[in-house]
């Protein structure tokens, strides 16, 4: 009867894995989301020159919508990430442990023991994120930012619906994935199609608009995007599985899970109690063939991660060499970072321009992009004349109330190195990234962790 009465209690303390300092740990929690959030802003406040502010300028611009848009979305991924690891807490795996079966035949309701759990992880899912939320409101106040309070509702709703799907989405894994691991792989995976969704379905289009956001019922529009009716029907339908499936499975007696316990090439065969057939359950080896080719993915995923990681590294070392008075060729092709607005808008600052190495001999025409030196410095400018030898090369973009022609030098052939042939923005954005200090956390730390230590993380996971 005990447990009984403090059924709710038990849960809460559950959802967040600890008894006496649960409490604690939420707080912490929040008070961490709002200071990753917070340092997230200025990380991509140094990617402000380059493609990132043409993509996605509601993360960049000065102000409480950006900083609040970047919480939301690191509020969700990191708490998939805590689903991930504290999934054998916090959702039905305890059924398939029989920790139902006796109270459920004792004649405790499943039903109030669903709700039970279900109002325990929505409300600590709801205190960790407002309290979240309302810490980067406090930092963002810090920078002095003009305070808009229309669109803070809208943006609350957003973020918090998201986490209510999948945290409806993860229960209903938990009662039909086979093991542990796999349902892990479906909450991650399932973390990603939800984003999926909200884009295809144009909901991006809404909530990464300021002033439709300023508006709530913009939200529910169904002329600009139908994801919230979605949304409604998905987590009512999950609601009414995991309601009925939760009580159904609890009510019958689980073999363990660890079919490893059967000897070699042996069947397990039971009675289906309602067409009294017997019915194949598993064979030990097909059982362990699945998991090991799940590993096998893993691992091979994982690996994937290193070596971009690392060819990431490799390849940022070579740019960042490609400097004043330097350059690097790479099979004949030089790659420059372009730190200037003076070619815009052919090349724009902060772009990874590509440059095929010439020799005397190759034709240079005019309107052509050269990279040439002079003063053992190297420069990116057009063609615009040509003199036999002789070259006269200029910018494409004179700032304002600059005289045009001005900036105009004559260069010998035999200082152009390379030719334009192209640009790519977003590895000019990489490249940038991985030279903060997040990005050599990213790209080089964890890889690094990983290569060493992946044996002891992946017996961590299956344990």
């Amino acid at each position: 009867m005990i447990y009984r009465n403090s059924f709710l209690k038990k849960e809460l303390r559950q959802a967040y894995t600890e008894n006496k300092i649960s409490t604690n740990r939420k707080i912490a929690f929040a008070l961490f989301l709002g200071l990753i959030s917070f340092a997230f802003y200025f990380v991509f406040q140094t990617l402000q020159e380059s493609v990132l502010s043409d993509v996605v300028p509601e993360i960049m611009q000065p102000s409480y919508f950006s900083t609040l848009y970047i919480y939301i979305h690191l509020a969700y991924f990191l708490s998939a990430g805590y689903y991930i690891i504290y999934y054998d807490t916090l959702f039905f795996s305890e059924i398939r442990k029989n920790s139902w079966y006796l109270m459920i035949h004792m004649g405790y309701n499943p039903a109030r023991m669903f709700f039970s759990k279900l109002l325990a992880l929505g409300y600590t899912a709801l205190f960790v994120y407002t309290l979240g939320f309302a810490a980067i409101i406090l930092l963002t106040a810090l920078l002095k930012f003009p305070f808009i309070f229309a669109y803070l509702p809208s943006l609350y709703l957003v973020g918090f619906t998201d986490l209510v799907m999948l945290t409806i989405l993860s229960m209903v894994f938990s009662l039909y994935a086979g093991t542990i691991i796999n349902a892990r792989y479906w909450i991650g995976v399932s973390a990603f199609l939800i984003l999926l969704l909200k884009i295809v379905l144009g909901h991006y289009d809404v909530i990464s608009n300021r002033i439709a956001m300023q508006n709530i019922f913009n939200l529910f529009d169904m002329n600009t995007s139908l994801y919230f009716p979605l949304w409604i029907v998905v987590v009512v339908i999950c609601g009414l599985v995991c309601l009925f499936r939760a009580g159904n499975l609890a009510r019958y007696y689980n073999l363990s899970e660890d079919l490893s316990l059967l000897p070699p090439d042996v069947s397990l065969i039971l009675m289906n109690s309602k067409t009294e057939k017997k019915e194949l359950v598993a064979i030990r080896g097909k059982q362990i063939v699945e998991r090991k080719l799940i590993h096998k993915v893993v691992t091979v995923l994982l690996a994937a991660f290193i070596g971009v990681a690392l060819a990431i590294n490799v390849f940022i070392i070579v740019i960042n060499a490609s400097s004043t008075g330097q350059e690097v060729s790479i099979r004949g092709v030089i790659p420059f970072i372009f730190q200037s607005n003076t070619m815009e808008p052919e090349i724009m600052v902060n772009d990874l321009t590509y440059f095929q190495r010439i020799d005397p001999q190759y034709p240079v025409e005019l309107e052509q992009i050269v990279l040439f030196k002079e003063n053992n410095v190297l420069y990116i400018e057009r063609v615009a004349e040509i003199h036999g030898d002789r070259l006269v090369v200029d910018i494409d973009n004179y700032p304002p109330m600059s005289q045009i022609g001005a900036m105009k030098k004559t260069i010998s052939r035999e200082n152009i190195h390379g030719v334009y042939s192209g640009r790519n923005r977003w590895l000019g954005a990489l490249i940038l990234f991985a030279n903060t200090i997040m990005g050599r956390i990213l790209f080089l730390l964890i890889p690094a962790i990983l290569l060493f230590y992946h044996e002891q993380i992946v017996k961590l996971l299956k344990r």
